[in-house]
């Protein structure tokens, strides 16, 4: 596959004897995970500037992922079957509802979730956050959130209720001191002023840094207070347990999405406990998620999973979450994140090397994404670049993390007061922005090369090769390719 793989015999990761050679992941790739795809997505074409059509690679994959081949087949075949969940005595309503209510303990021993736990679906992980959001805004009590969230972990807690923002390093690292004494500062006062709940992310959707989830579990339980883990850009990479209710380090609540661990329909999943959903109203209402209305307008109600499952739900994305874990289990998710890293590992390294190049991680901590910027460039235009010249995905942006771009980026308080003035005035142009790669258990050594090749001509070109070949919008600041 390449003739330039030579990983680093001081891999700060890893040690060397452990990461795979390179005809181990070649073999690994070609004989576990290809079957997994379809040949129509794994070779996919596009066509570039010049006229050719290429491969197309996809570094974007923190946005989402392309589903497995088996899943789309399963879910095929299940759309023949389709009925009504919890609706109907028919054999079609009978077959979708038990492939529906399986999905929910097939997503619990997924996680090693409790018993005690409810399993939750909505639209996306976003959804998901806000129903948790709404419900807690009804107990007395304060949300610590950390000022690297991404907008989903963020807006739902700040426009419900009042929330403590616990600042990071400047690299966007968590103290548990830190975070310690912030519980310490609230733990005597009244009870709508202590901190009821800890949020935050399992992995950062722009660096992919991972805060010590479990670490901040006990900590939150030390002083009164449960811990919602948003982890939709790590259980797809690593294992998430939320491990036994009486262990101190156990999660309370987690979130994730199926479209970005191989499943399609953007179904999202909350999981908490049943005595939390049991003892709040339902944060949607509607037909199917209560059983009696009486002449009066007295509603009763389910203490279920089924209070919190509103209207027709989205049977085919649920089952298509269970389906994905089921072949995520069978690949193995330790193999998944040696494969993985070893991709990543192998870019890093290559990547901080090219002249011009400016990566935003150190490198010690490895995930599964790689944030950049090229001297000279704005990272919209390399991303346009990449995809109109190379056929490669990638994206360039603020990615709803605007706290630790301006971190990143070094943004000043006043740069910050002109930016936000801007956008009052309806121009986005200047937003800080970073180029991310995101990295998929179905890349490969040779997307890696290619995204290597065309990162260090981009770089070698230098800005003003580029610039009579696109344009940039004045308001959005979005590029485009200017037509031949």
């Amino acid at each position: 596959m390449t003739d330039t793989l030579a990983f680093s015999t001081n891999s700060r990761q890893e040690p060397a004897q452990s990461l795979l050679l390179a005809d181990h992941l070649d073999s690994f790739w070609n004989q576990k995970i290809r079957p997994l795809f379809t040949d129509e997505s794994l070779s996919f074409r596009v066509k570039t500037r010049n006229g050719k059509y290429v491969r197309y690679i996809n570094l974007d994959n923190g946005a989402t992922t392309t589903p497995f081949a088996s899943l789309k087949q399963y879910v095929n075949e299940m759309l023949d079957t389709y009925g009504s969940v919890h609706r109907g005595s028919g054999q079609k309503s009978i077959i979708t509802t038990q492939e529906y209510d399986a999905s929910r303990d097939i997503i619990r021993k997924f996680v090693n979730s409790s018993s005690q736990n409810y399993v939750i679906f909505a639209k996306n992980t976003t959804e998901a956050i806000n129903g948790a959001a709404t419900l807690w805004a009804k107990r007395p009590g304060k949300i610590l959130v950390s000022d690297i969230e991404h907008s989903s972990n963020l807006l739902p807690w700040v426009t419900r209720d009042e929330v403590v923002q616990y600042r990071t390093q400047p690299d966007g690292s968590v103290s548990l001191a830190e975070i310690e004494n912030i519980f310490k500062a609230h733990q005597n006062r009244s009870k709508a002023e202590q901190i009821k709940l800890l949020t935050i992310t399992g992995a950062s959707t722009i660096t992919g840094y991972r805060p010590p989830i479990y670490e901040l579990a006990a900590l939150a339980h030390k002083y009164g207070a449960k811990m919602f883990a948003d982890v939709c850009q790590l259980i797809q990479h690593e294992r998430v347990d939320m491990r036994a209710d009486d262990d101190p380090c156990h999660l309370d609540f987690v979130a994730f999405s199926g479209h970005k661990m191989y499943a399609p329909y953007g179904t999202g999943v909350l999981l908490g406990p049943k005595e939390f959903f049991d003892g709040s109203y339902p944060y949607q209402i509607g037909g199917g998620n209560l059983p009696y209305i009486t002449r009066n307008l007295e509603i009763k109600r389910f203490y279920t999973e089924r209070a919190h499952d509103p209207g027709t739900p989205n049977a085919m994305g649920a089952i298509a979450i269970a389906k994905a874990i089921q072949i995520i289990e069978e690949l193995g998710r330790d193999r998944i994140a040696e494969y993985e890293h070893s991709l990543v590992d192998f870019t890093f390294t290559r990547l901080q090397a090219i002249p011009g190049v400016k990566v935003h991680i150190p490198g010690d901590n490895l995930a599964h994404v790689i944030p950049f910027d090229i001297d000279g460039f704005d990272g919209r235009l390399v991303a346009e670049i990449l995809a109109q010249e190379y056929g490669i995905g990638v994206r360039a942006g603020a990615f709803c993390t605007y706290e630790y771009i301006r971190k990143l980026k070094n943004i000043s308080d006043e740069q910050d007061c002109e930016i936000a003035k801007e956008v009052e005035s309806g121009i986005t142009r200047n937003i800080p922005s970073i180029i991310r790669a995101s990295f998929a258990v179905y890349n490969t050594l040779e997307d890696c090369d290619r995204f290597l090749y065309a990162i260090s001509e981009i770089a070698q070109n230098g800005l003003d090769y580029y610039l009579p070949h696109y344009t940039q919008n004045q308001t959005t600041g979005v590029w485009t390719a200017i037509d031949r």
